[in-house]
């Protein structure tokens, strides 16, 4: 085990990451050295930055200890990285085929570029976007603090999932929300895990109800976090302008894959 060595985890002040944060501080008694990549051009970067405080402090407040473990964050601007080619084609094709988000990309090349490997990501084990692509490429290891966690499969045959993933862990990839919902239930997380946000696109401080991850949560049953109006709005979206957004898409991808087979 390494003693006073902090775990790297990436967090965004939501759902997944601020558990996987509970969990190194409260269980695991671990200090963590949390990461967060700053979009200059995200709408919602302001709001996670001051949830990220709120939760610190509140942290801090119930659990004197955490002020120990809990080292400040660091925040890497998306803008001040260097271009990495190879990293941008593998995640073109990864976003075409898998539907993987650009933050991805800017993680596997911050840890490139820094020499960061082992920075944990909290992914979930529902079957979408980046978390579909590892369910079933994951190794289950040991992190140098000792506890179980996974990594993405050293032999996994896809180079660009190997390009983009390698250098990460995934200690939630086999967890469940109802899992995470009982582990919080039985710790009494409830009041900080309430505070977590997830909207890209808050309206007037509030989540939107149309963005992707809004979008999410009210499918897997965490409509409840977003106010009753836009909770309607959301439902107008998804059967009116969604389906035409999803149709021009896939337009778009088809004349792309047309105009890769001809050569032009």
């Amino acid at each position: 085990m390494v003693s006073g060595r902090p775990v790297v985890l990436l967090w965004t002040g939501g759902w997944d990451s601020t558990f996987r944060l509970l969990q190194l501080l409260l269980l695991h008694r671990l200090p963590v050295a949390p990461l967060y990549l700053l979009d200059d051009a995200r709408a919602s970067a302001p709001v996670e930055i001051r949830t990220m405080q709120r939760i610190r402090k509140a942290l801090a407040a119930r659990f004197p200890h955490t002020r120990g473990l809990l080292r400040p964050t660091t925040i890497a601007r998306v803008s001040d990285l260097a271009p990495d080619a190879a990293i941008d084609r593998a995640l073109d094709r990864l976003a075409d085929r898998d539907g993987i988000g650009t933050q991805y990309g800017w993680l596997a090349r911050y840890y490139r570029q820094r020499g960061w490997r082992g920075i944990e990501l909290a992914c979930d084990c529902i079957p979408k976007g980046a978390s579909a692509v590892l369910l079933e490429r994951t190794v289950a290891t040991r992190a140098p603090h000792g506890y179980g966690t996974y990594r993405l499969d050293p032999g996994d045959p896809d180079a660009d999932v190997r390009l983009v993933f390698g250098g990460f862990g995934f200690p939630l990839i086999a967890t469940t929300r109802e899992h995470m919902l009982e582990i919080m239930r039985d710790n009494d997380w409830t009041d900080l895990m309430g505070m977590t946000w997830f909207c890209h696109r808050p309206a007037h401080g509030v989540p939107c109800g149309l963005c992707k991850p809004c979008r999410a949560n009210i499918e897997e049953g965490f409509g409840w976090r977003i106010p009753r109006r836009r909770r309607a709005l959301s439902a107008v979206y998804r059967y009116t302008l969604l389906p035409v957004r999803i149709g021009a898409r896939r337009v778009v991808l088809r004349l792309r894959a047309l105009a890769a087979g001809s050569g032009h």
